[in-house]
Order: C-alpha cells, then structure tokens, then sequence
C-alpha cells in the first residue's frame, strides 16, 4: 500500500475514496477560512487536491515528490506555483508574507527535528496576524480499534498523541487550539486538527 500510494494518481484516488467533498468543504470553510486574494504556503502540498477547496488565492504549494509535484502542476498550475523542495532551516519562504500556511497530513510523516523545523518555516512565513492550521493522525484515549489499527498501518511512521502534537507546536506558536475529529473519512479513523495564531516563540 504504501508503494502504490507513492503514485500520484493512486494517491488522489485514494484520498478522493475514503474522504467526502462535503467534509473536505466544511474543513476549508471552518478551519481554514481563507478569503479570496489572501496568500497561502501550503507546506507539504501533495498532488495540490485542496486548491479544489479553495477561493481564489495565491498559492505556493511545496513537497518532497517529484511526481507530486509534477501532477500538481498539471492540474492546478494556473491557480499557483508548485516546487519539489523539502524541509530545512534555509527554507527559501518570504518572511511574514502569508496569510494562511497549511501542513495537510505532513507532522506525521516528520520526527520531531523535523517537525520542529516545520514550525519555524510556518512562523517566519506568517504575517503577524497569520495561522497555521495542521491535520494529521492522532492517537486518543478511547478511539475505536479499527481506528487504532488503521493508524499503526499509516504510511507516516511518526503518528503521536495529542499532546505531542500540541507541544510540538507551542515551541513556535503562543496559541495554539487543537480539535479531535473521529467522522472526516469513510474510514474509522482519528485525525487531530490545530490552529496556530500570534506567531511568538514560547519561552517554556
């Protein structure tokens, strides 16, 4: 599974599968509530689906896969810019020029250092007033043993718990609100989504 899903288009399947356009509007709509004109970094962008989610805005869109990327632009070139780049601290990002960045099903594809470096990407590419808004995997207290299962078998090896993330995120973000979701796909599954807002380094 995980060979095939590196295929962009059995990628773009597969989320088309087990996702629903009516959640994946709702998400859009509820959480990352993006005006048309406003500009967004989507870090981690995949084969660029959401852009089917979004007004019209300025987009810049990375990932570490070529063939992403590459599908990406064909079908979305005319809404943004797409680069194959991956993350570290010389990360070529305007400073506070964002609105909006989004990291869509990426913390648990990166170990800490990384998604420490992810962090620092996003708040520097932040405008004062910007966020950051992640969704990824998450283990929970309570969730079902399908979704359990599920998780274990996820391509991302670094799949954490809530807090994990949530702590993650507090070295770069002062404010940080975190919603678990068991209901965004077909399949029992927990995804964890934050809001990263007022882009001050913690001193804890």
């Amino acid at each position: 599974m995980r060979a095939l899903l590196s295929r962009p288009w059995a990628y773009s399947l597969f989320r088309r599968f087990v996702g629903r356009d009516s959640t994946r509007r709702a998400y859009a709509r509820d959480h990352l509530r993006v005006q048309a004109g406003e500009r967004v970094l989507d870090l981690g962008c995949g084969t660029g689906d959401l852009l089917e989610f979004l007004p019209d805005v300025r987009y810049e869109g990375y990932d570490i896969s070529a063939d992403y990327i590459e599908r990406a632009r064909r079908r979305f070139g005319h809404r943004g810019e797409f680069h194959c780049r991956g993350l570290d601290e010389a990360f070529p990002v305007a400073a506070a020029a964002f609105d909006l960045v989004i990291a869509h099903g990426v913390l648990h594809h990166l170990d800490d250092a990384t998604a420490r470096t992810l962090f620092g990407v996003a708040r520097r590419a932040l405008k004062p007033e910007g966020r950051l808004v992640t969704i990824d995997g998450c283990f929970v207290e309570g969730q079902s043993p399908l979704a359990r299962l599920f998780l274990s078998l996820d391509r991302g090896r670094h799949v954490r718990r809530r807090e994990a993330y949530v702590r993650l995120a507090r070295a770069e973000f002062e404010q940080v609100q975190s919603f678990v979701r068991h209901d965004l796909i077909r399949i029992p599954y927990t995804h964890l989504i934050m809001e990263c807002g007022t882009a001050k380094r913690s001193r804890l």
